[in-house]
């Protein structure tokens, strides 16, 4: 069992090199195997079509996002840095790997339900890490939040307003292209200050 976790690991790598590099519709699963020196029955073993591949490096991305968002936003020295980190790391993830999300851009919301449900887990991962960043801040005194997981889902729904703003310009209007990421970004940093410089000194009415 031991054996087959590390062959799926090798496999996951060495997709996720290809993926990223060239994108998925430009990767064959016979380029992997040669990559391996596999022969294409085992690899169809592990992972029975390209999909499923695809999915299994997508998850391995977004958990590997989801450590280190969570290690640096526990480990920042108040909110409005642990934010802007949370940001650009994010930003930083998506620029890294953008060939491999072309999959999402060709076929638009008409996802697999497998992708689907990756990427609503990895919403209320971001919306749990946005919780945990307000609730230090009620702790530490910084902030005036009476629901700090309410305040997340309506911080996350302002972030996403600004990519879907930046959208209404962009000829797929699925995905941004790659240089509309870092207006986003930017964005959505200035926009994230502004927020919580007004829970500095909000109060509930």
């Amino acid at each position: 069992m031991e054996n087959q976790d590390k062959k799926k690991e090798l496999i996951i790598d060495a997709a996720l090199k290809r993926f990223a590099h060239f994108g998925l519709s430009k990767t064959t699963m016979t380029e992997i195997a040669n990559d391996l020196s596999l022969s294409k029955a085992l690899l169809y073993y592990y992972f029975p079509d390209k999909i499923s591949l695809y999915c299994a490096v997508l998850g391995s991305i977004i958990s590997s996002m989801d450590r280190e968002l969570k290690r640096g936003t526990a480990s920042s020295g108040n909110s409005q840095e642990a934010l802007a980190l949370f940001l650009q790391k994010r930003g930083d993830f998506i620029s890294k790997y953008y060939n491999l999300l072309d999959f999402t851009k060709i076929t638009g919301t008409d996802l697999p339900e497998e992708l689907t449900s990756m990427f609503r887990k990895a919403k209320q991962s971001e919306i749990g890490i946005i919780t945990a960043i307000l609730e230090k801040g009620v702790r530490t005194g910084e902030l005036q939040v009476s629901d700090p997981q309410q305040t997340a889902l309506l911080l996350m729904d302002a972030l996403g307003g600004i990519v879907f703003n930046e959208l209404k310009t962009h000829a797929r209007p699925f995905f941004p292209e790659k240089e509309q990421f870092d207006i986003i970004l930017k964005r959505q940093q200035k926009l994230g200050q502004i927020f919580l410089n007004g829970l500095k000194h909000w109060q509930e009415a």
